[in-house]
């Protein structure tokens, strides 16, 4: 009996491109979507303060929860890519310049993984091991969110009670 063969280099490539190509794609997806929800907001309040109306404004204090989701639904797939692409490299032999450890650097603010040394120096066990940033739900990101949530719902209110805005 014949003992299977591994993937070839050329199909680890190919993986290791689309992996890439998955990446930059979820990326801009996130980015697009926080604009396109940014904008709603504005506009929401914009309308709840010139129609003074109060749940309008509590309506609009919502979309940075969406914010929120987008942000850890397509970052924890971020993270999953992002170690299949270090492993990726590793089987290709890929450890200088490696896109796996620089989209860890810089969309993880990960430099220095926990386990001590670069990210190119760890074996396949320590890069699954890896637990970005992004999960984190105290990074900065997500506390930026919590703040304009909590500004919007301190709005709200001062819409109800210091201005008398109606509520419908």
């Amino acid at each position: 009996m014949v003992a299977p063969k591994g993937p070839d280099s050329e199909s680890l490539r190919l993986e290791l491109q689309e992996a890439t190509a998955t990446y930059r794609h979820l990326f801009s997806q996130l980015t697009q979507v926080a604009g396109f929800l940014a904008t709603a907001d504005v506009v929401l309040l914009s309308y709840g303060f010139a129609q003074r109306l109060a749940a309008i404004i509590l309506l609009a204090s919502l979309a940075p929860i969406y914010v929120w989701l987008i942000y850890f639904l397509i970052g924890s797939f971020l993270a999953r890519l992002t170690s299949l692409t270090l492993r990726l490299e590793r089987e290709l032999l890929i450890r200088r310049d490696s896109i796996g450890a620089t989209y860890m650097r810089s969309y993880f603010r990960s430099s220095s993984p926990p386990l001590g040394g670069p990210i190119e120096d760890l074996n396949d066990e320590e890069v699954r091991n890896l637990r970005p940033k992004w999960d984190s739900l105290w990074a900065p990101v997500p506390i930026i969110l919590y703040l304009i949530n909590a500004l919007q719902v301190v709005l709200f209110v001062l819409s109800l009670t210091v201005f008398h805005y109606r509520f419908m």
